[in-house]
C-alpha cells in the first residue's frame, strides 16, 4: 500500500471559518489545523495541494514542509550525505595514523634488523594501519627470511602506535641421521616421461607400472653389488585413468546485464549490511568498493548492475556440453604443475526426469611419484 505524502501549508487568515469551508466545498481534506496570530497552518494530502492551488486562486497558500518520513528524506540530500561521510572518513583517516612503531627486545642488532624489514614492508612512522590479514602475511614474512634468526614474532596495534615483540632464535647443533628413500609410484599408469636429478631409474617411456613399483631407486648399483644409498629425487609422469559422473538440472535460470547502473553507500555492521539510499533497480547485482572503517561500521561504495534473469533448459548436446565442462573444471582443480588431460570420452549420456546425466572417461598425465624412506643397516667393525 502506498504511503500517503503529507504536507503542511499556511495562508493569512482573518476569517479562517470561511477558508475551511471553501475547502470543505472542493473537496479538500483537511488533516491538521493550527492558527498562530494571523496565519493559519494546514496539513494536507500533496496532490490536494496541487487543486488548491489550481482551485482557490483568490486565496495565497504557500509551502512550510513535508511531514513524516518525507521530510526525513527532503533532509537527506546527496551534499549533506557526502558531508557526513567526509567527516566520518577524515575522522577516521586520522584515527588510522601510526606515529610510533616500537620494537621491543634486548639485542640490538635483532631490533635493527626487525626494524629495517619492516620498514621494508611499508610499516613505519606516519603511515596507516593495515588490517589484520596483511599484519599477519608481513610476520610470515618477515620470519620465513629470517629463520635463522627469529623464532617468533608478534606485531600488536596499541593506539596510534605498533608494538612489536620478537623472540630470537638460538641454533643448536644436533647430529642428524642421513636419510634414504627410493621414489614408488603411488598410481597405476603408463610412463609418459621421467626425470632424475639423484638416484638410479629403474623403468621407461611407455612401460606400464602398478601402485607401490618403485620407479627411481635409492640404492647406487655398480656390477649388480650397492656401492652407494641416496635419497632418490625427480618427476614421474604418467598417463592415468579417471570415470567421472555429472549430473545437471535440465532448467536452469541465466542472469545477464542489461547495461544499465546505478551508485550508491552501504554501511556493514556487526547486524549485517544496510544501503543508504534506496535503490531504484527492480533487480540487481552489487559490487562494492570499501571506503573505509569506523568503530565497527565498515563503508562502502556500491556500483549496482541492473540484471535480467531468463529461464532456459538443456538439450541433450548443450547439457552434455556444459556437464563435460564442469567435469573438467573439477579435474583440473587437482592438477599440479605441468599436469595435464591427454583425453577426455563421453561413457554415456542420458536425460531421466528432470536431470541430464553424463560419465566421463578421463586420460590424465599426472606426477605420480612419492618419496619413501628406507634404512640402510651400518657395519659395524
Amino acid at each position: 500500500m502506498k504511503q500517503k505524502h503529507f504536507i503542511y501549508i499556511k495562508c493569512k487568515a482573518k476569517n479562517p471559518n470561511r477558508i475551511l469551508l471553501k475547502l470543505f466545498k472542493n473537496r479538500i481534506n483537511v488533516y491538521d489545523v493550527v492558527k498562530k496570530d494571523s496565519t493559519l497552518y494546514l496539513k494536507v494530502d500533496i496532490e490536494d495541494y496541487e487543486r488548491i492551488q489550481k482551485e482557490l486562486v483568490t486565496i495565497k497558500f504557500s509551502y512550510v514542509s513535508d511531514s513524516g518520513l518525507f521530510k526525513i528524506k527532503k533532509m537527506i540530500t546527496p551534499l549533506k550525505i557526502f558531508a557526513l561521510l567526509l567527516f566520518l572518513f577524515l575522522t577516521n583517516f586520522f584515527s588510522q595514523v601510526i606515529v610510533k612503531v616500537d620494537v621491543i627486545h634486548s639485542n640490538k642488532e635483532i631490533r635493527e634488523l626487525v626494524k629495517k624489514a619492516l620498514d621494508e614492508e611499508g610499516i613505519h612512522e606516519w603511515t596507516l594501519k593495515k588490517e589484520y590479514d596483511s599484519l599477519q602475511q608481513t610476520k610470515q614474512k618477515i620470519l620465513e627470511q629470517y629463520k635463522d634468526k627469529l623464532e617468533w614474532l608478534e606485531i600488536e596495534n596499541v593506539g596510534m602506535q605498533y608494538v612489536v615483540r620478537i623472540e630470537e632464535r638460538i641454533i643448536k647443533n644436533y647430529e642428524t641421521e642421513e636419510k634414504f628413500c627410493h621414489i614408488l609410484a603411488y598410481k597405476s599408469g603408463v610412463i609418459e616421461s621421467i626425470t632424475s636429478t639423484k638416484g638410479d631409474i629403474l623403468v621407461h617411456e611407455g612401460q606400464y607400472v602398478a601402485e607401490g613399483d618403485t620407479l627411481i631407486s635409492g640404492e647406487i648399483l655398480f656390477n649388480e653389488s650397492i656401492k652407494n644409498n641416496v635419497c632418490a629425487s625427480g618427476e614421474v609422469y604418467a598417463e592415468v585413468w579417471y570415470e567421472t559422473h555429472v549430473s545437471l538440472p535440465i532448467n536452469y535460470e541465466e542472469v545477464t546485464r542489461t547495461g544499465k547502473k546505478r551508485w550508491n553507500f552501504s554501511i556493514e555492521t556487526d547486524s549485517g549490511n544496510y544501503k543508504i539510499l534506496r535503490s531504484r533497480l527492480a533487480a540487481y547485482e552489487t559490487e562494492q568498493k570499501r571506503l573505509f572503517h569506523f568503530f565497527n561500521f565498515t563503508f562502502y561504495f556500491d556500483t549496482e548492475y541492473e540484471i535480467q534473469k531468463t529461464n532456459h533448459s538443456y538439450s541433450l548436446e548443450s547439457g552434455t556440453n556444459k556437464a563435460l565442462e564442469l567435469a573438467d573444471e573439477k579435474i583440473k582443480t587437482k592438477f599440479k604443475e605441468k599436469e595435464r588431460i591427454k583425453l577426455r570420452k563421453v561413457l554415456k549420456n542420458t536425460i531421466n526426469d528432470s536431470t541430464i546425466d553424463v560419465d566421463v572417461f578421463y586420460a590424465v598425465i599426472e606426477n605420480i611419484g612419492k618419496k619413501e624412506e628406507y634404512s640402510v643397516e651400518k657395519e659395524v667393525s
